[in-house]
């Protein structure tokens, strides 16, 4: 073999080593760095973000799904499941989980504002705005609340649907 070929081969092979693992998974950082570390992610669904007017920030939304071993837990010991005591990656507390509804200021500040700016879901533009909005509203779903972020766990219809996986809305504002 040729020396230029040799150089060339070990080039092009280091490079798609380097890009490969550089390449985000469902369960890397650049897809579950807003949620905290006690969510164990299988996929992420949807998201859908929109940059506000006068360079305000952007706000946005983001739809998990969790894993089977961490909706197996939730369906046995409900949001018990969950330390009372998270913290984002950022370094944002959350409150204690409670139930939904969500509280009208909440509901306003990250998932439906019909006043201008946009908030958290409404800038996400996604088709499951309507269902989320639902979950939002409807008993038997938990949420926490930090300055930023709300985290919003689907698990109302876990019990009654055992092949369901729990989903997480995660809805954010400047």
């Amino acid at each position: 073999m040729r020396p230029y070929t040799l150089i060339s081969c070990s080039v092009v092979t280091l490079f798609v080593i380097v890009i490969l693992a550089s390449l985000p998974t469902a369960s890397g950082g650049q897809w579950t760095s807003a949620l905290p570390p006690q969510f164990d992610i299988g996929q992420r669904l949807s998201y859908g973000s929109t940059q506000l007017p006068n360079r305000a920030g952007t706000c946005g939304a983001v739809i998990y799904q969790l894993s089977y071993t961490q909706t197996q837990d939730i369906r046995h010991r409900g949001i018990e499941a969950f330390p009372s005591d998270l913290r984002g990656p950022d370094g944002l507390k959350y409150e204690d989980w409670a139930s939904t509804p969500v509280p009208k200021d909440i509901l306003e500040r990250y998932v439906l504002n019909t006043a201008r700016p946009p908030v958290g879901l409404n800038c996400s533009h996604g088709t499951w705005e309507k269902e989320w909005r639902a979950i939002a509203q409807e008993a038997g779903n938990y949420y926490s609340a930090s300055s930023k972020a709300l985290i919003l766990l689907q698990a109302s219809e876990l019990q009654g649907n055992p092949k369901y996986l729990a989903a997480v809305g995660y809805f954010y504002n400047p």
